[in-house]
């Protein structure tokens, strides 16, 4: 069975979130922004599992409220003021709209990261950029393998030393010593697998002429049927970037789409607010971008269904 878009060739993952980061980044519209959260969550809550659940409400989610809080009460840009503060600061709303919009463009790219780490795996980033920058590929492979891999060594340590009896205090300087202890070992343990990784280089002959290399990755048709409408996605969203069609400012006032000479402008003069219609243009941007965020999920979808279809036949 395909494993759905993990499985697809590693070029088409390496793109598909080199563009949702870089929107993500880029976009400030607030309707943009929260397609995008909304994908990266549910894409990375398939992936994860259980474990992706924990780190979404115990991590991600805070930190977004946080973001808010934060930029609301410590800028005080903006014309709207909602109360004053026992400092005498204004509390804007236009400062909390730009709080929210800070915070879900954070969240967003750091879940699109975690997708990418469950997806792009060291062998498909040293597939792509290994021939091009063959020592920074293997550079950036170990880095990005480093935290896991330590994270996972930890743990071994802590858990043997535990069962030796020897973590169980309750005592906060013997859970810090005990926790010194762990690093010590930690460190020791990686200048030894340092050394043995550089032997094993050696005899394997890197960094010599005419050295090749094994892969297992292959293009398939369905790689083709997949990058094609990634990339018509992409020119689309470039399109209507660079004519505006996702345009908005929240400084000094909040104003959301370009103007339209059709559709109703809603103007909410209290918070000094303006909605405008989205223009033809904003409408089709903004369905190629739906598109592109889901389409990991729409191609596991597929997958899914053509898996238990099989599964009903035997």
């Amino acid at each position: 069975m395909n494993s759905g878009f993990k499985g697809y060739h590693p070029l088409v993952n390496v793109l598909f979130f080199i563009s949702v980061i870089a929107f993500g980044m880029l976009l400030r519209h607030p309707v943009y922004l929260v397609i995008s959260f909304i994908s990266s969550m549910a894409y990375y809550l398939k992936l994860s599992g259980k474990n992706g659940r924990k780190t979404v409400f115990r991590f991600l989610l805070p930190m977004l409220l946080f973001v808010v809080i934060i930029n609301s009460f410590f800028n005080h840009y903006g014309v709207t003021t909602l109360f004053v503060l026992p400092s005498g600061n204004n509390f804007t709303f236009e400062a909390l709209v730009m709080g929210f919009v800070s915070g879900i463009t954070v969240v967003s790219v750091i879940q699109w990261f975690f997708c990418y780490n469950e997806v792009v795996t060291e062998d498909k980033f040293m597939h792509i950029f290994g021939k091009i920058l063959p020592k920074g590929a293997l550079v950036v492979s170990m880095i990005l393998r480093f935290v896991p891999l330590y994270r996972r060594r930890y743990k071994e340590i802590s858990q043997a030393r535990k069962y030796m009896g020897q973590n169980e205090s309750n005592n906060f300087i013997i859970k810090m010593k005990n926790t010194f202890k762990n690093i010590g070992i930690l460190v020791s343990w990686s200048f030894e697998n340092a050394i043995e990784t550089a032997d094993s280089m050696k005899a394997r002959g890197y960094g010599l002429k005419g050295r090749t290399y094994y892969s297992r990755f292959q293009w398939h048709t369905g790689d083709t049927l997949a990058i094609i409408p990634l990339t018509l996605f992409d020119a689309l969203i470039i399109s209507g970037l660079v004519r505006n069609s996702a345009y908005c400012i929240y400084n000094p006032y909040v104003i959301i789409n370009p103007p339209s000479e059709g559709g109703t402008t809603y103007i909410i003069n209290e918070l000094n607010l303006t909605i405008n219609p989205f223009t033809m243009l904003s409408i089709i941007s903004l369905v190629a971008f739906t598109l592109l965020c889901f389409l990991p999920l729409i191609i596991d979808l597929k997958e899914d269904i053509k898996w238990h279809r099989l599964q009903s036949k035997i």
